[in-house]
């Protein structure tokens, strides 16, 4: 009974949309220590009538907020049942009981979503925008359902039907070229910070996502017709050849055709340059809309950078060290003669953390070095070597600080 009160309380602020972080912990909690039906018939039931009913104070939450929710909520079923089972999937047993409180959830919080096999009655799917920050990878399928991934689960992804469109093993997402369809059907891959994941297309293009990046593409390609993805974030591609469908990348404003090849295409909102280096093959570059015909294309050659740039809208291309664009896809951090301001950017997606500089002397500091698998507190001691400062960490944010300040007065973490 002393559940069922929390139980209700703690909803209640969800409803209201006032429960914090720690209490929107303690609610999956107390409905993953409680009996499956008492939750379904108790709580769940009466905010359930409250849906029929259509008494839900939603004016207090906008869509974004909904949407952050949404990520957090997936990622703590997720690490719930990953403590609960020893497995980094739902189990077949719970999907419908997790499924349920899910759509419950975002129900009350304006969210479309599913309940176990049924959709919820909406005008359209939602669009669930890249979260670099959620730390949960995401898959939106067409019908705008949206799944959590963990990098060494395994599942199988079917139509409603009940055929096979991909599957996972660990850290890799395939998808299968099987039967024909006349129209484009999408799916989107989302990774956040401090993540990588491996996808393979269903025409056998591999294309390898770093950290805080966002793919659309369609679940098969269409015969007669252009491959086309849509990237935001950073992918290594190695396109499969194909010389009847040109594979094509849109980033923003650009676009990218290739036949077969393999290139580094880097695209993040925060920057202001789209850099796509070659390596190996040939790729054209060409803005959105434009004319690829007339001399509004340029074309790259292996060992070769294009920057466009979105403030000027214009390029350069220039002669570069491909290792130095393409080594995270290895898992190395490599820095060659680059600026602290770009490294912070690099390490920030890398390990899903924020860096301040307080300092006022490292912003455009030079440094060259590579890294493999140090930690973060490991790298800024290895800067610390070229050009002092101190630092304290502060859970996921990290300060370098002002050495005007008084370090005796403030926590200092470092090696």
């Amino acid at each position: 009974m002393q559940n069922a009160n929390k139980l209700d309380k703690l909803f209640q602020k969800l409803v209201d949309n006032t429960i914090s972080e720690k209490e929107l912990d303690r609610l999956m909690e107390l409905i993953n220590s409680s009996d499956p039906d008492e939750v379904k018939h108790g709580v769940l039931a009466k905010h359930w009538e409250k849906v029929n009913k259509g008494n839900l104070p939603l004016k207090k939450r906008t869509k974004d907020d909904s949407e952050v929710l949404l990520q957090k909520i997936l990622y703590k079923i997720e690490h719930i049942d990953k403590k609960k089972k020893g497995r980094t999937f739902f189990p077949h047993s719970n999907v419908r009981f997790w499924s349920g409180i899910a759509a419950t959830f975002l129900l009350l919080t304006g969210v479309y979503f599913y309940n176990q096999n049924t959709l919820v009655n909406s005008t359209e799917p939602i669009i669930i925008e890249n979260d670099p920050n959620s730390g949960v990878i995401t898959l939106q399928l067409e019908n705008g359902d949206i799944e959590t991934i963990s990098e060494t689960g395994e599942r199988k992804i079917t139509t409603s039907s009940g055929n096979l469109v991909a599957s996972q093993q660990g850290n890799t997402l395939q998808y299968i070229s099987a039967e024909a369809q006349d129209k484009l059907v999408y799916n989107t891959l989302n990774i956040p910070h401090g993540r990588q994941f491996d996808l393979v297309l269903s025409d056998g293009t591999k294309v390898k996502l770093n950290s805080g990046s966002s793919i659309k593409y369609p679940v098969r390609f269409l015969k007669g017709q252009e491959r086309k993805v849509f990237l935001k974030g950073e992918a290594y591609f190695d396109v499969t050849r194909d010389r009847a469908h040109p594979f094509i990348v849109n980033a923003d404003e650009m676009n990218i055709k290739v036949l077969g090849t393999q290139f580094n295409l880097s695209f993040y909102p925060e920057d202001e340059d789209i850099s796509t280096v070659l390596v190996e093959g040939a790729v054209v570059l060409y803005k959105d809309g434009a004319d690829i015909s007339t001399n509004t294309s340029s074309q790259l050659a292996p060992g070769q950078r294009a920057e466009w740039n979105k403030v000027n809208n214009t390029m350069t291309i220039k002669e570069v060290d491909t290792n130095i664009f393409t080594a995270w896809k290895d898992g190395y951090l490599l820095f060659k003669a680059s600026p602290f301001h770009s490294i912070r950017s690099k390490l920030e997606r890398h390990f899903n953390i924020s860096i301040e500089d307080r300092s006022g002397k490292l912003q455009d500091q030079i440094y060259t070095a590579t890294f493999r698998n140090e930690t973060i507190e490991e790298i800024l001691e290895a800067f610390k070597e070229d050009t002092h400062f101190e630092y304290i960490r502060e859970g996921s944010k990290i300060v370098i600080l002002d050495t005007n300040i008084n370090l005796k007065k403030m926590p200092m973490k470092t090696n």
